[in-house]
């Protein structure tokens, strides 16, 4: 059972919907395991553009569903993810998050990006990363942990890692924190593991859009289907 506790994560009262926030600077991000070669650098590619796989397609398109978002019961209406690179299916909030496909020799990766104006904010997100090669839960953690990893590479402060985890495909849960000069940035990083595949997925967001953003990025992980 791995259960340490590095730091503390406090947020405070005055947390304020999303919506209302201003979006942040973009800021390139790195990801260990994406690292397509110059000459084949594939540009990101928002879903719409990219035809769907669609054999064997049972899930409807779309659903709508309940839910309470800054201290309202809300209709919020969900839309299916299905790509014919991407191994998974799942919903997520279709007016709120813009889904991007991007892959390379080394793997996919999945970005939802946050956009409750229709305009997509590359600080607050929700992403996947799966290999295309073989990989095992001490290479997935490496991809993170290493020296070379996801935390270092971005300046993100461990605070917490453990095995409680609350989705049947996850094996381990971080919490990181990046402090900025105007903000503080915070999310969860999740080792997940599902019908042999092994991947890796996040949040990143400001911290004073956690009312807003949480509950409607859950939603993408609590829909996740191999």
């Amino acid at each position: 059972m791995i259960s340490r506790t590095i730091g503390y994560w406090f947020i405070g009262g005055m947390l304020v919907a999303a919506t209302a926030c201003a979006s942040l600077p973009s800021r390139e991000l790195t990801f260990p395991g994406l690292t397509p070669s110059p000459s084949n650098s594939p540009a990101a590619v928002p879903l719409s553009d990219v035809p769907e796989d669609t054999s064997d397609k049972v899930q409807p398109d779309t659903k709508i569903i309940t839910m309470s978002l800054e201290g309202e019961a809300q209709e919020v209406e969900l839309r299916l993810f299905q790509h014919r690179d991407v191994p998974f299916t799942t919903y997520y909030p279709a007016q709120t998050f813009i889904p991007e496909v991007q892959t390379s020799a080394e793997g996919v990766h999945v970005q939802f990006y946050f956009s409750p104006a229709g305009v997509k904010n590359e600080q607050a997100y929700l992403s996947f990363f799966m290999p295309r090669q073989s990989a095992d839960l001490e290479m997935m953690q490496e991809l993170i942990l290493g020296n070379q990893g996801l935390l270092i590479n971005n300046q993100w402060e461990l605070l917490d890692r453990t095995d409680i985890v609350s989705y049947s495909w996850a094996e381990e849960k971080l919490l990181y924190q990046h402090p900025l000069e105007t903000e503080l940035i915070v999310g969860a990083i999740y080792v997940g593991e599902e019908d042999g595949h092994l991947f890796y997925t996040l949040t990143h967001y400001p911290v004073e859009y956690v009312d807003g953003f949480e509950p409607r990025s859950n939603i993408i992980w609590e829909n996740l289907q191999f």
